[in-house]
């Protein structure tokens, strides 16, 4: 399976090795989340976008596509995923693009339902983690934790017994988000019917 790493500019993790990322075959840089790549010695295979915010030029650097700010509709982070679905991308894990901006931040959002789940979305505050029907999660005990909806109309069905609230056929919608509940035990195992959903871990929990 291809899978890619995408990373877009505005709050990004601060640590890389905390990530736990799944094995890529390539990465694509948004705009100034080339930073982020030069910052953590990752080598951006493709970098992408109108460089309106990225603030110096990468060292080294594959493939660079450039489109201009005047005549895109699209965001630097939709063309980063438009460009990893031409070249084989199956499935991605999302770095970045997770502050600073309200309207970058739900359009960002708005991008799942065209382009796919990120297996996993990190940001400055949070790691989400994407569960279609079930998931199982090595952790630790005690960890603050919330399930939201991957999609604005999603509609699910959630079990999660490992909490010190189980869950149990608990309907999660956007009117029925289930925020800060912890865990129970070192393992959480996550079922979902209907709608995939996001398992989130705020990072200000971990002591990053």
């Amino acid at each position: 399976m291809s899978h890619a790493l995408i990373i877009t500019g505005g709050g990004a993790p601060n640590a890389l090795e905390d990530l736990h990322l799944e094995a890529y075959r390539f990465i694509i840089a948004a705009d100034s989340g080339i930073e982020f790549a030069e910052r953590h010695g990752l080598f951006a295979d493709i970098w992408v976008g109108d460089f309106d915010s990225a603030k110096t030029r990468p060292e080294r650097v594959g493939e660079v596509i450039r489109k201009d700010h005047d005549v895109k509709l699209e965001s630097d982070t939709e063309l980063a995923l438009m460009i990893g679905r031409k070249r084989g991308m199956e499935t991605y894990t999302l770095i970045g693009g997770g502050g600073y901006r309200m309207d970058h931040l739900l359009q960002t959002y708005s991008l799942f339902g065209r382009y796919g789940l990120p297996l996993a979305w990190h940001t400055k505050y949070e790691s989400l983690y994407s569960v279609h029907r079930k998931r199982r999660f090595i952790t630790s005990a005690g960890r603050t934790l919330s399930f939201l909806p991957a999609f604005s109309v999603g509609r699910s069905v959630v079990n999660a017994s490992e909490l010190v609230w189980p869950l149990t056929d608990y309907l999660l919608t956007a009117e029925s988000i289930s925020l800060s509940n912890r865990t129970a035990s070192e393992v959480l195992e996550v079922s979902v019917e209907g709608d995939p959903i996001f398992l989130c871990f705020p990072v200000a929990d971990t002591g990053s």
